[in-house]
């Protein structure tokens, strides 16, 4: 930047730097979902919802619990607040593990994928500056 330039507000769109996403892994959050819930809720109010997502993903899913009905509730619930915020491989992973838990099929794999899907919207999050 030269020495006659103004730093402006850097925008949550421009703070995602790229479609955060890992290669072959589906985008971990829509950049164009951030921006346009940005103009319609404002920035602060944005981070508020994605600083709650955050604590969200941290208590969904706990290690140890094998209850099917509160891993499909966690899952629907999370599945809502994600893909809302543009966390779609979130979103998506959710859906699978909630739809597992449905028809009685096999979870563990599903939940796995499920949490890595969390560990990088986290790291998403983090890199955005979304704390808890």
């Amino acid at each position: 930047m030269d020495s006659g330039s103004v730093e402006r507000p850097v925008t949550m769109r421009e703070a995602a730097v790229e479609p955060i996403s890992d290669k072959g892994s589906g985008t971990v959050c829509d950049e164009a979902t951030l921006a346009e819930l940005e103009v319609l809720l404002g920035r602060d109010h944005l981070k508020r919802l994605l600083s709650l997502l955050v604590v969200e993903i941290h208590v969904r899913f706990p290690a140890g619990n094998d209850d099917r009905t509160a891993i499909a509730q966690d899952a629907h619930a999370l599945l809502a607040s994600s893909g809302s915020l543009g966390f779609l491989d979130l979103s998506r992973c959710c859906s699978v593990i909630e739809q597992a838990c449905l028809k009685g099929d096999d979870i563990a794999i599903p939940l796995q994928k499920g949490r890595v899907a969390a560990a990088r919207a986290l790291t998403a999050l983090a890199a955005l500056g979304v704390r808890e």
